[in-house]
């Protein structure tokens, strides 16, 4: 088991009003395992990526990652599982604009105290096909090529699962059908266990897994 979500709920308040985006969500994914949340727009996706990946917190339930009870963890004790177990590609790539491409992959890595974080950033930025551009900054990058940049940064530290959230949202098709081919060849290669928020129902025929969000519930329960 690699993730496991139980009876997972988030509520907000709105003035005097409640607002709940996800409800009793319930799945499994397992190591190694690729899975696609889709759903229409408001219907909890990346609330739900969110919580499964360490960066929000239930109001009701428990979350799992590996062995490791979520709820439990503080804001630091959660800031250093995402470092070492996780990788996030997002639809806006979150680049920092100051360092080079090569800079910005060995980041998480450095945050490690990884020795060899250098070498690691380009031979991932050769993966994904920006072996001449490692030293280039963001702004002198074109959308694709700054969301290679982002994949290579997920994959630094050697995760045990990536969250994707609309990776090729800001994309042509073109570019963005061919970040896809990056993503999963990338993560296969490693065998990492990979969650991809998505609009695009095509992409559905790539993974094992689906979670299927209306309204903020699970409409395909796992049997």
């Amino acid at each position: 088991m690699m993730l496991k979500v139980e009876g997972v709920s988030k509520s907000f308040r709105s003035g005097n009003r409640k607002l709940t985006v996800l409800k009793d969500a319930n799945f499994v994914m397992n190591a190694g395992q690729t899975c696609a949340v889709i759903g229409p727009s408001g219907s909890g996706k990346t609330t739900l990526l969110g919580i499964c990946a360490g960066l929000d917190r239930p109001t009701t339930g428990r979350v799992w990652m590996e062995d490791i009870l979520l709820n439990d963890r503080s804001e630091d004790e959660l800031a250093r599982l995402r470092n070492d177990l996780t990788g996030f590609v997002f639809q806006t790539f979150r680049l920092i604009p100051s360092l080079t491409a090569q800079e910005n992959v060995m980041v998480p890595a450095e945050l490690r105290g990884s020795a060899d974080a250098r070498n690691r950033a380009r031979a991932l930025l050769a993966e994904v096909g920006l072996e001449d551009r490692t030293h280039h900054y963001p702004a002198q990058l074109s959308g694709g090529e700054q969301q290679r940049v982002a994949i290579a940064r997920a994959f630094i530290n050697k995760p045990r699962i990536i969250f994707a959230d609309e990776p090729t949202g800001n994309l042509d098709e073109e570019t963005g059908a061919h970040i896809l081919d990056l993503l999963f060849d990338l993560n296969r290669n490693e065998g990492t266990t990979l969650m991809l928020v998505t609009h695009d129902h095509e992409l559905t025929r790539r993974v094992q897994r689906i979670v299927k969000l209306k309204n903020g519930q699970i409409t395909n329960p796992q049997t």
